[in-house]
């Protein structure tokens, strides 16, 4: 079993999924901003007026049922009208991540997303769902978090990122980051630090919560994989008994270094 196999795994690639911009009051660039946040996306986006429903509400739909909705101001806070530096500096930290409903349960769709200056705002829903499920970790207080980071230089150089894992770290979380290069660029301790020289280490993208074996909260797991360094194949799950499956992976592939 590779990180490759559960995207496909965990992937539901024949259901039809879109988001539907319910009355909105918005300027048409900024419900354009939607749009294009998804294009080349296996997400259709549109705009309805449906008289029963409240003004600017974004509807997430499977098979033609609503199974999430949420308000559109929060859509446009938390991946729209933002970029990767308000989490890279720690403008936004953990305890504040509010990922809208519309967002987190797009589980099961496969994205592609490109980073800058290839692509612009795709890779930012990744970066949303990676905070997500930190934050999840976070709340819990306890249990396993596993995350890649393809070099653990990024750590300490991503000013947020180091302040996050700092904060999960001072938890009873057990929080293993794994990458590329000298455990001693990793300040915050105690981490479990993982830096085995393998490509889906070297190439992977993963945040992985666990609640602890004895209860049955939520948990949760974002994979994405990379050949370039530049496009991302990637895929999240928001079951607990899949990514305690990812969990397991990592554990017995790359130990306890």
């Amino acid at each position: 079993m590779a990180l490759r196999d559960f995207i496909e795994e965990f992937a539901s690639g024949e259901r039809e999924t879109s988001l539907s911009i319910v009355n909105s009051e918005q300027p048409p660039m900024v419900a354009r901003m939607l749009d294009s946040l998804f294009s080349d996306q296996p997400v259709s986006v549109s705009e309805a007026t449906r008289i029963l429903s409240d003004s600017d509400i974004v509807q997430l739909r499977r098979d033609g049922s609503v199974v999430a909705e949420s308000p559109f101001t929060d859509v446009r806070d938390s991946v729209l009208a933002v970029n990767s530096d308000i989490y890279i500096t720690g403008a936004r930290p953990l305890s504040e991540i509010q990922t809208p409903d519309v967002v987190h349960n797009l589980e099961g769709t496969r994205f592609r997303v490109r980073g800058y200056p290839a692509g612009t705002k795709g890779k930012l829903l990744l970066i949303e769902i990676s905070r997500y499920i930190e934050a999840m970790a976070l709340r819990h207080g306890e249990g396993e978090l596993h995350t890649g980071f393809q070099r653990l230089s990024r750590i300490a150089d991503e000013r947020g990122t180091e302040r996050a894992y700092r904060q999960l770290s001072h938890t009873d979380l057990d929080v293993h980051v794994y990458g590329l290069g000298s455990p001693k660029r990793v300040v915050s301790s105690p981490l479990t630090v993982h830096n085995d020289d393998a490509p889906e280490i070297r190439n992977g993208w993963f945040v992985v919560f666990t609640p602890p074996a004895d209860g049955d909260g939520e948990g949760a797991a974002l994979i994405a994989v990379t050949d370039d360094g530049d496009e991302w194949d990637g895929v999240w799950t928001l079951d607990a008994d899949a990514a305690r499956r990812v969990r397991r992976h990592l554990s017995e592939r790359y130990g306890a270094n």
